[in-house]
């Protein structure tokens, strides 16, 4: 692995000590985010895409059916939906707006219309929830995601519409918004599919406490399993300050970094929760080969 590189400007930093990409996450199309994530090895979705098709396949075989309806937090330009339901990889979304974007985006929108018009997966479908409103409407129009709420659960309640476009989940998952979103976000989606048996599938940065959410989901009859020594780079520093800011705020949580982390990573670990009457089969065991 790579060592954090070099930086010229003076990035900033949010509140948790991360680069804000604030900058590239809500433009009209997916070029500059593509662009700048691809510079900086963001990979977590990929690293993320066999466990979640893993978990549901495990989910169809307790319900008894195919049809499957995901909610993506933190759903940007649909990248989860565009790996799971279009199987697609990250190498081949970079490929399609880094290396092959036209220049026209008009042009990119009947390109990728016609190439997201048919799903690798019909019976799945994918409900993206992001505040970044562009983004979620540009991965609704090409068909990335089957629906999309573009709302701050943090701050605001889910409308009428919000609220039946999210209705019956079984499967909430997110690569790397935890932490910006918490329980207070979750808990509406998590009621929104309860009666349905909901399964939740967040890989978490290290940096980030998760044992809020944890509660909320025990308090509701869930039993919260960590996929232990499992480490998931999610994308490389952009620089030393962030990577100290990264250090600090693993020091407050008591924790020791691991290698890939003091050698320029972010790593994020899997929390899954089940209900308690089909929590039986440990984590391990669903991911055995």
């Amino acid at each position: 692995m790579q060592s954090a590189p070099k930086t010229t400007t003076t990035p900033a930093f949010d509140d948790t000590g991360k680069l804000s990409l604030d900058h590239i996450n809500n433009r009209a199309d997916p070029r500059e985010y593509f662009s700048v994530l691809s510079k900086l090895d963001y990979r977590v979705p990929e690293l993320a895409k066999p466990f979640f098709r893993r978990l549901i396949e495990v989910k169809r075989d307790e319900k008894g059916e195919s049809a499957t309806k995901v909610v993506d937090v933190g759903c940007s330009y649909g990248v989860n939906a565009a790996l799971l339901k279009h199987d697609m990889s990250m190498d081949d979304l970079i490929q399609l707006y880094c290396n092959d974007a036209p220049d026209s985006r008009d042009v990119m929108l009947r390109r990728d219309r016609a190439l997201f018009s048919e799903a690798a997966d019909d019976d799945l479908s994918v409900v993206g929830l992001d505040i970044a409103q562009k983004a979620v409407a540009y991965a609704v129009d090409v068909g990335i995601l089957d629906a999309g709420v573009a709302t701050d659960l943090e701050r605001n309640e889910l409308s009428q519409s919000d609220r039946a476009a999210v209705d019956e989940p079984d499967m909430i998952i997110s690569t790397g918004c935890v932490g910006y979103v918490t329980r207070t976000s979750l808990e509406p989606l998590v009621e929104a599919g309860q009666d349905n048996g909901v399964w939740m599938a967040n890989f978490v940065l290290r940096m980030f406490d998760y044992d809020p959410v944890e509660e909320m989901m025990g308090s509701r009859g869930y039993v919260t399993e960590k996929l232990e020594g499992a480490y998931f780079p999610q994308r490389r520093f952009v620089s030393s300050n962030e990577h100290e800011n990264v250090m600090e705020n693993l020091h407050r949580r008591g924790l020791e970094p691991k290698p890939a982390e003091r050698e320029g990573w972010y790593l994020a670990e899997l929390h899954v929760s089940r209900p308690a009457a089909v929590a039986a089969q440990p984590l391990e065991a669903i991911f055995s080969p």
